[in-house]
C-alpha cells in the first residue's frame, strides 16, 4: 500500500510541477515547436519568456529570424479576448531586405487563390501596432489599426508622413482619405474613392472612381484630379480651382500590352497668353519599361494673343525613350 501512496503523490506532484515548468521554459520550448511549421531555413526566437495573466498572455520580445537575418522584432505585444480576439504590439520593425532570403517553396501550394477564399479565412480580429517601421522606410512609419472579420476588413494608419483609412467589404473597397506628405513644407497629397478589387487579387481594381488632390509649385496651386474606369478603359479629369475648363482631359484605354490616350484636350491659361490643343498617344510593351516601350503620339498646340493665333502640330515617334 505504501508504495501506491508514493506512486499517487509521484503522480500529483508530476500533474502539478510539469504544467508549471512548462510556463517556466515557454521562450526555449515555444520557438522550438513553432520550428516544425515555418519555412525551412527561419525560426523564431524570445529574450524573455512570455507572462500569462488573468485575460491576456503577453510577449515582450519575439524575433522572426531568415538564417543569420531578422525579419521581423516584436515587441510588447499583448493578446487577449473581450469579444473577439485581441492582439497589441507596442512596437513592429520589420527589414525588407530579409525578405529576399525566404527558401523558395516549390512544392505545389494549397493557399486560397481567390479574395473571397482568403477573407473566409480571417477570424475576428482587432489588431493594433502603436509604432510600425519597415526599413528601409522608416520614415514612413506610424500606428497600424485592424479590424478583420471575415465580411469586413477595416484600416487605419497614421505616421508623419502618411494617413490611410480604408474599408474593403467583399470586392468593394473604400478610400475615405489617403494622405502622402511627399514634400517638406508643402500640403499633402490626398486621394479618395471607391474601388471594385478583382476576384483573384493579382491586378488593378477592374472598376473605381477616384478623387485627389494635387499642389503645384507654381499657379494655379491646388488641383483636383478625377480618375473614373470601368474594365480596361476610363477617363481622367483635372481641374484648377479658378477655371471652369479642364487642364486635362483624357479618355484612355489599357490592355497587357498598350496604354491609349485617344483625342485627349488640355488647357493651360497661365502662361500670359491662351494655350489649348489635343493630344492622342500610344505606349506599346508599356509594362516592360521605358527602354522596352514603344511611344506614339500627336500634339496639338493652339495658341492666341494679341498678335493673333498659332497652330502647331508636334509628332511623336514612333520609338523609345532609353538613358542609353
Amino acid at each position: 500500500m505504501k508504495g501506491k501512496y508514493k506512486a499517487a503523490i509521484a503522480l500529483v506532484l508530476l500533474f502539478i510541477l510539469l504544467p508549471l515548468t512548462l510556463l517556466m521554459t515557454l521562450a526555449q520550448w515555444v520557438p522550438t515547436l513553432a520550428g516544425i511549421w515555418l519555412p525551412a531555413g527561419t525560426r523564431i526566437a524570445m529574450e524573455e519568456r512570455p507572462r500569462f495573466t488573468r485575460h491576456s498572455l503577453n510577449i515582450p520580445d519575439l524575433r522572426y529570424w531568415v538564417d543569420d537575418c531578422q525579419l521581423a522584432w516584436l515587441q510588447n505585444a499583448e493578446l487577449t479576448h473581450p469579444s473577439r480576439w485581441q492582439l497589441h504590439a507596442g512596437a513592429l520593425t520589420i527589414n525588407s531586405a530579409c525578405l529576399n532570403k525566404l527558401p523558395a517553396n516549390d512544392t505545389p501550394s494549397t493557399a486560397p487563390r481567390t479574395l473571397s477564399e482568403w477573407q473566409a479565412m480571417l477570424p475576428y480580429t482587432w489588431l493594433t501596432v502603436d509604432r510600425l517601421t519597415i526599413s528601409p522606410w522608416q520614415s514612413w512609419g506610424g500606428k497600424l489599426s485592424l479590424a478583420l472579420t471575415p465580411q469586413i476588413q477595416q484600416l487605419s494608419y497614421n505616421g508623419e508622413r502618411v494617413q490611410l483609412e480604408a474599408r474593403l467589404h467583399g470586392q468593394a473597397l473604400s478610400v475615405n482619405r489617403l494622405a502622402l506628405q511627399l514634400f517638406d513644407n508643402q500640403p499633402p497629397f490626398t486621394l479618395g474613392g471607391e474601388f471594385t478589387l478583382p476576384a483573384v487579387p493579382d491586378g488593378w481594381p477592374v472598376n473605381g472612381h477616384m478623387q485627389s488632390t494635387l499642389t503645384l509649385p507654381q499657379q494655379p496651386g491646388l488641383v483636383d484630379v478625377d480618375m473614373e474606369w470601368r474594365d480596361n478603359e476610363g477617363q481622367t479629369i483635372v481641374m484648377s480651382r479658378d477655371s471652369s475648363d479642364p487642364l486635362l482631359d483624357l479618355p484612355w484605354q489599357v490592355t497587357g500590352e498598350q496604354l491609349a490616350i485617344s483625342d485627349g484636350r488640355w488647357n493651360w491659361p497661365y502662361a500670359g497668353f491662351s494655350l489649348s490643343g489635343r493630344v492622342g498617344l500610344k505606349i506599346d510593351n508599356w509594362q516592360q519599361g521605358l527602354d522596352k516601350a514603344q511611344i506614339s503620339g500627336r500634339l496639338n498646340v493652339l495658341t492666341q494673343g494679341e498678335a493673333g493665333k498659332g497652330n502647331a502640330v508636334l509628332n511623336i515617334g514612333p520609338g523609345k525613350l532609353s538613358m542609353d
